[in-house]
């Protein structure tokens, strides 16, 4: 059994789209008084991963992909729902996404974009942007820490807040994954834990990817222990 982790496919001739938030959802910094950290209490994962919220985005571009993602989660066109509720139906979820066309964005977030990025950025949005679909994964495999050289930097009983990182460093830099077979749950699709939202698979999944044709990812092959 193989296993990989798929990386962002930005497009080889012409960049893909990505998705952006549109509007805010509500959240309040707080400061844990056990582990001193300030953090975003609920964050946007909570907001991503809860079915009666009505998440808003546009797509900052017209080269769609079948895999993209909004703020580092992942979204999916609706071949690829399509082909993971027939294939990995014990693996995923799905929650909407209302889809905002460049043409109906607020005067405001419109200022805000010209501002920012310049006319040529708020040309480029989507008029008629394809309909995706939030994608919501399972833990479903541990990572071996050691031979992963990834450390749980925090771990706070209080507040809830994780944070591993790369041993030496202050944040998980890109090297190699080593992940424990024998805790593996079946899943052809998953996340690990250490590695937030990051999309990991079996061969299954790569091989079903390909014969359908699907856009927006690459893969690596992960060391198993």
């Amino acid at each position: 059994m193989n296993f990989y982790k798929a990386r962002n496919d930005l497009g080889k001739r012409k960049r893909f789209s990505r998705g952006v938030i549109v509007g805010e959802f509500e959240s309040t910094l707080t400061r844990c008084s056990e582990c001193g950290i300030t953090w975003s209490m609920p964050g946007f994962g909570r907001w991503f991963n809860d079915m009666t919220y009505n998440l808003r985005i546009y797509m900052d571009r017209d080269h769609h992909p079948d895999f993209s993602g909004v703020s580092g989660y992942p979204i999916v066109s609706t071949a690829a729902k399509t082909m993971l509720a027939e294939t990995f139906s014990n693996a995923v979820d799905f929650c909407d996404i209302e889809m905002v066309p460049a043409e109906s964005l607020p005067e405001e977030l419109k200022k805000e974009i010209r501002t920012r990025n310049g006319s040529r950025e708020l040309k480029n949005i989507s008029n008629t942007p394809p309909q995706y679909h939030r994608l919501l994964l399972k833990h479903g495999i541990e990572a071996d820490y050691q031979k992963s050289n990834i450390e749980l930097a925090v771990d706070c009983a209080m507040c809830g807040f994780k944070r591993y990182v790369t041993t030496g460093s202050s944040y998980i830099r890109d090297e190699p994954m080593y992940l424990i077979e024998s805790t593996w749950k079946g899943y052809g699709v998953f996340n690990v834990e250490c590695r937030g939202n990051h999309l990991f698979c079996t061969e299954k999944f790569v091989e079903t990817y390909k014969q359908n044709k699907l856009t927006g990812l690459e893969f690596e092959q992960v060391q198993l222990v």
